[in-house]
């Protein structure tokens, strides 16, 4: 069978993917569709390879060039026959977390035909509520039910986003109040966060100002800011130490358990940022967080608001590193 995996909800997406591998008796097979050195050949070869100790074959393949860009039809030829009759034992998956396959190509036109086509959209509003229901009875949250509706207004019918959040809640001690989700989940997205990283980097004061301003806005809580750059900072310091020391691509998504859209936000800010300038950032930030915490004398957006002047300022983020 050939499957189609699509849509914005990353956590179903992952979730239908563990369905398929979670069978007993399944031999897995992964591939990188951009990766360099991936071919279609491979790919083909896996899906007629059989082993002698697994009778299902499951081959998953992570954001297929050809399904993304146009490819010449002679080189598809291959693919085309297999999917017009694949076999019967082996489940090849196409998927993407970012969203981005283009179904105005032959490709895709080709293979869709072929293949049962799952489309993870963003739920609607009732059945957003009803799933926030459950996953709160899952988790045995002791969360009130003026929190539970903050909590659902945050995560605007985002899945993927609830449970990132249902996730930090989970480490809470106490009740969890509306205050409580206010100042712990965010409704920002990793691209803001991203962005803001690299509007500091190239110096660009206003820019960062407005996604800092756009993040209060949405979270009103700057230690949730300070807590969102420092956990995007420290995902930065890793990836920047796997790729240092030559791990390739996919080794490092699995490394860091990272989508295709993290990985490849995370690369676009190393292009300008060092692990000694992420470990300057880190320290402002320690500094900010222990500001806002013990100075009340001004508001802790003017702190972080100050903190990102000086910082601008000083420079020292910049380092060598030449800015986009």
């Amino acid at each position: 069978m050939i499957y189609i995996l699509k849509g914005q909800e990353e956590y179903l997406i992952r979730q239908k993917i563990n369905e398929f591998t979670s069978v007993p008796d399944t031999q897995i097979i992964r591939f990188d569709g951009g990766e360099k050195d991936f071919t279609i050949d491979q790919m083909l070869e896996a899906c007629s390879s059989s082993s002698l100790f697994s009778p299902r074959n499951v081959i998953l393949v992570n954001q297929p060039f050809f399904l993304t860009k146009r490819i010449p039809d002679e080189e598809l030829s291959g693919l085309y026959e297999y999917v017009s009759n694949p076999l019967y034992e082996t489940d090849l998956i196409f998927y993407t977390f970012t969203d981005n396959f283009n179904s105005r190509l032959k490709a895709y036109k080709t293979i869709s035909a072929n293949a049962e086509v799952i489309d993870y959209k963003n739920y609607d509003y009732n059945n957003f509520n009803s799933y926030l229901k459950t996953r709160v009875k899952e988790e045995n949250l002791d969360i009130s039910q003026d929190a539970v509706s903050v909590l659902g207004n945050i995560c605007k019918r985002n899945i993927t986003l609830l449970n990132r959040n249902i996730e930090l809640l989970t480490l809470y001690p106490e009740k969890i109040t509306a205050d409580v989700v206010l100042k712990l989940c965010t409704a920002s997205d990793e691209n803001d966060v991203f962005e803001m990283i690299n509007a500091m980097t190239r110096k660009d004061v206003s820019e960062t100002i407005r996604i800092e301003r756009k993040m209060l806005s949405e979270t009103d809580s700057v230690l949730g800011i300070i807590s969102l750059l420092a956990n995007q900072l420290r995902y930065l310091y890793q990836v920047a130490y796997y790729q240092e020391n030559g791990k390739r691509r996919h080794e490092i998504a699995e490394l860091t358990d990272s989508s295709d859209y993290r990985l490849n936000k995370a690369f676009q800010s190393l292009q300008k940022l060092n692990s000694s300038q992420i470990m300057e950032l880190l320290n402002g930030l320690c500094l900010l967080d222990m500001q806002c915490k013990s100075n009340s004398s001004i508001s802790n957006s003017a702190h972080l608001e100050l903190f990102i002047l000086d910082l601008l300022k000083k420079g020292n983020h910049a380092g060598n590193k030449t800015a986009v």
